[in-house]
């Protein structure tokens, strides 16, 4: 199994297709990624960690065949895919949109995870659209509660963190909470009145560095998700040797 990146027409390097920046669209999706280069270029600890914790994603899963679980392994797929957006808006300075990728990356995994303990549960998953009966029994078999009471009995230590980030992922940006709103606006007093502001891109500061250290927090907790389906192969191809070190000062 491997990840497939559909690309469009490459277009040549420092060019722009015809009518690029001409709208507020794509000026600032040119923004974004300048954040996200300077990201890259001015925090080489945080992006770096991103960089690792990829790495360690495409060494388990690359080149994959005969999965025991078609569907597990798809979920951890998934799970990386939602990382590796994630880590991109965080780059960018998009704090309050990572954290709704953190919870998404957070449970694809949670979800392989159990179904890997309840392999029925696949089943239940896959017709969840079938009819109002079984998506009523989908919503039932993968609750929160019982995704995380898989993940506990997976990895004790593994659950705890992922409740604290599954539920601080909520609070800042995967759902509409207070802090995803106040926790990044600014109040400028003018002389005939007062703004308030909408951090659409955070420049360098602590909404940047908490998204970052987040995305790479969540990421690795993802790891050790797939790490208690996929230990033998984990070993064999030295990411449980990398744990530790991806662990460290998260």
């Amino acid at each position: 199994m491997n990840d497939v990146a559909k690309k469009a027409e490459p277009v040549p390097k420092g060019a722009t297709p015809p009518g690029w920046g001409e709208d507020e669209l794509t000026k600032f999706w040119d923004n974004a990624r300048a954040n996200q280069l300077g990201t890259f270029a001015n925090k080489r600890g945080a992006y770096e960690r991103l960089a690792q914790i990829d790495r360690a994603f495409v060494t388990a899963f690359n080149g994959w065949t005969n999965p025991d679980s078609e569907l597990v392994a798809m979920l951890f797929l998934r799970c990386h895919s939602a990382f590796r957006a994630a880590a991109g808006l965080a780059a960018a300075g998009q704090a309050v949109e990572c954290y709704a990728l953190d919870r998404a990356l957070l449970e694809f995994a949670g979800y392989g995870l159990h179904i890997f303990r309840n392999p029925s549960d696949g089943t239940v998953w896959l017709n969840r659209h079938q009819d109002e009966k079984s998506t009523e029994a989908a919503k039932a078999a993968f609750s929160h509660r019982k995704v995380l009471a898989s993940v506990a009995a997976a990895n004790r230590d593994a659950g705890k963190r992922f409740e604290l980030l599954y539920q601080r992922a909520i609070d800042f940006g995967a759902h509409p909470n207070q802090l995803s709103v106040t926790g990044n606006m600014s109040i400028v007093d003018q002389p005939d009145r007062r703004e308030m502001r909408s951090i659409y891109l955070h420049e360098d500061g602590l909404a940047l560095n908490m998204a970052l250290k987040m995305t790479a927090t969540c990421g690795v907790c993802a790891l050790e998700l797939a790490q208690c389906v996929y230990n033998a192969r984990f070993e064999l191809l030295g990411v449980n040797a990398a744990m530790p070190y991806l662990k460290c000062g998260l």
